[in-house]
């Protein structure tokens, strides 16, 4: 019988977690300096951004921003509040999949139907002489007073053939059509991120008021990699529509990631169908469809997406 030694090899394989890295913590975000411009579109309205050390999710203060809106446009008005990095020191975000900010409304708006969330990104490449912007969209988050949420953000760039609207689902290029913005390459360079901002908008032509306070902005750890696939795996989305509420046209925005039969259609409160915008067979890609509701009254309408594999159903105002 052969002795000999039992030699035990132990290999520690590593193991790769998510981590929540700090942008801003907002402990004293203007006393500070992490927040260092912010801007209103006219002077009749009323910015108030305050450190606050009463009402924080964590540390010391939470950033809060009151805003009271008049009346100024057609499709209503916006508020900005953010930061710019030193020059020749952008932030490196190349290595996150997502970003996270916890918000709490002290006053909800009086039509939050109408009131959006944006966070805004701006790069700018080596050599590059031109800033690049794009942003993300959330229209529910500022619509109910209550506790502490966390919003999540995605950090992808989504697809566009240049006039996508935004949405909640990742970062879009500004559309063309909004107006004459910079570019530099069309891509959202995430290691070369030279400005960020948070900006409330309200498409209501109505005056309103809201109060807000955020806390707590990060970004997640996870490889870079791992979002990558994340965007590759994504496949059919149905876009909130553009502009929302509207009178009397919007648009509507849809992926396809395969060919076949599909079916876009618009159903009132009763859950009466009103319109079909599409109805047939359609190749792989993004589309665009108009909805013109001239003959409709206003209100609530939704609007759905049906294929063989997927169903996804969003809310619009048609404005009187």
């Amino acid at each position: 019988m052969r002795h000999g030694k039992w030699i035990l090899f132990l290999v520690i394989l590593p193991i790769i977690a998510s981590a929540q890295i700090v942008i801003n913590n907002f402990d004293g975000a203007i006393a500070e300096g992490t927040i260092n411009w912010i801007h209103i579109e006219s002077t009749d309205h009323e910015q108030i951004i305050t450190d606050d050390s009463t009402d924080a999710y964590e540390g010391a203060a939470a950033l809060r921003e009151y805003l009271y809106f008049v009346s100024l446009n057609s499709w209503g008005t916006f508020s900005h509040m953010g930061y710019n990095t030193p020059a020749d020191q952008p932030f490196d975000w190349s290595e996150s999949e997502s970003l996270s900010v916890w918000i709490k409304v002290h006053i909800a708006p009086d039509h939050p139907e109408a009131f959006i969330l944006r966070v805004h990104l701006i790069d700018k490449p080596d050599g590059a002489a031109a800033k690049e912007e794009y942003f993300y969209e959330n229209a529910t988050i500022v619509d109910t007073e209550g506790s502490w949420v966390e919003l999540s953000i995605p950090l992808l760039e989504r697809a566009t053939d240049g006039n996508t609207p935004p949405s909640d689902e990742g970062f879009i290029l500004i559309p063309e059509g909004w107006g004459t913005f910079p570019h530099n390459n069309y891509t959202l360079d995430l290691d070369r991120i030279i400005a960020y901002s948070f900006s409330l908008q309200t498409t209501s032509i109505e005056q309103d008021e809201v109060e807000i306070s955020f806390d707590n902005f990060t970004r997640s750890g996870t490889p870079n990699a791992i979002r990558e696939e994340i965007a590759e795996i994504k496949g059919f989305e149905l876009s909130a529509n553009y502009p929302n509420p509207f009178n009397p046209t919007t648009e509507i925005s849809f992926n396809l990631p395969e060919n076949g039969n599909v079916r876009l259609s618009v159903f009132n409160l009763m859950g009466q169908e009103v319109s079909t915008l599409v109805d047939g067979f359609m190749n792989a890609g993004l589309h665009h469809a108009q909805f013109h509701a001239n003959e409709l009254p206003a209100g609530v309408y939704f609007y759905r997406l049906e294929t063989a594999s997927f169903i996804s159903t969003r809310k619009m105002i048609l404005l009187p």
